[in-house]
């Protein structure tokens, strides 16, 4: 009997070679850096303000530099929500730091590089940070935000040398280097045709049976509760998809690999995702998670993985921070791993 595959996490090369990501929370702000050195930290409003994020971004390397985003949630009040062309003045304790033209509402304003330095720099200790814009005032909190930046020097191995953020000094020893996103194969499955194993059928009382020989974590009421669909892989392989878990506001699916008789199970990805499909583009299969961290809808974090062949690979993993925050759907997207995907 083969033996049944858990889902291989990230290609060996990349756990060899990738650098070990972080997720940490400061009060009010997030620090996320993933596994090429490349940190993310994100500052919002304090409880019981209006919704504001301030996004930094900086990559490993000695000579890096941070590149700083602001982004604020419509209010749905047109006297109230910033309009495209519309300005936003930057204030740091009461100083003018000048403007930034607000250009879409479908991305991120981007600060330039002395809006930003001020910023970082006023971060280090107390200061007060607010946005304004026609009658509208909004304020970012600098709560968590030295310790955050003092993280981030950590992580990139940048304390006491001249690139620090916040503890700067003189010695000259090596920062971390950034590290090249692993490459990971895809294969592009030509025959796309799901079929669904309905509720009760033979075949679907056979397959419930291997998933649950295979797989014991979820549970049973929903397992056996909806229909198994089967998507078509390659190398005479399928993935079977039914539900493991449904919650109050989200659900997780158990997938897996059989071959195309659906007599063995050889691969299990359970409790980790709940959407498969094929890429539009380029046709080849994956499994995406995405949960909630909060019933509202303000955090999450997701993961996603593609069939190489032989089995699943994670690709991607990934958190918005700002739980309490109130953006929906997150202010922004904080990789912990990223990949390059190689289609054949």
């Amino acid at each position: 009997m083969k033996k049944v595959l858990l889902l291989t996490l990230l290609p060996v090369a990349a756990m060899a070679t990738s650098i070990k990501a972080i997720g940490e929370n400061y009060q009010d702000w997030d620090l996320v850096c993933d596994n090429t050195g490349t940190c993310r930290m994100a500052g919002y409003q304090e409880k019981g303000d209006d919704p504001v994020s301030i996004l930094f971004t900086r990559a490993a390397g000695e000579n890096a530099t941070v590149e700083g985003k602001l982004t604020i949630l419509p209010f749905g009040e047109a006297d109230r929500d910033v309009q495209v062309g519309q300005d936003i003045e930057i204030w740091l304790n009461g100083k003018s730091l000048g403007k930034v033209k607000h250009i879409s509402d479908d991305e991120p304003d981007k600060l330039t590089e002395e809006q930003t330095k001020a910023l970082l720099s006023g971060l280090k200790k107390e200061s007060e940070i607010r946005l304004t814009y026609g009658k509208t005032t909004l304020k970012v909190s600098d709560k968590g935000a030295a310790a955050a930046m003092l993280k981030m020097d950590e992580f990139q191995q940048r304390l006491n040398t001249p690139s620090a953020l916040i503890r700067q000094g003189q010695e000259k020893h090596a920062v971390l280097a950034p590290k090249v996103k692993p490459k990971i194969d895809a294969v592009s499955v030509n025959n796309r045709k799901t079929i669904e194993l309905k509720h009760g059928e033979k075949q679907f009382n056979h397959v419930l049976a291997l998933l649950r020989k295979a797989h014991d974590g979820c549970y049973d009421g929903d397992l056996e509760s909806q229909n198994i669909m089967i998507y078509p892989l390659t190398q005479n392989k399928v993935l079977a998809e039914a539900l493991c878990f449904k919650g109050a506001y989200q659900s997780t699916n158990y997938y897996a690999v059989l071959d195309d008789k659906l007599s063995n199970v050889e691969q299990v990805l359970a409790e980790q995702y709940n959407e498969a499909g094929y890429d539009e583009k380029q046709g080849y299969a994956f499994v995406r998670g995405s949960y909630k961290g909060h019933a509202f809808g303000d955090c999450w974090n997701g993961q996603d993985a593609v069939w190489n062949g032989k089995i699943f690979i994670r690709t991607s993993d990934w958190m918005t921070g700002g739980c309490y925050k109130w953006f929906t759907g997150g202010a922004w997207q904080l990789p912990t791993f990223v990949s390059d995907i190689i289609v054949k």
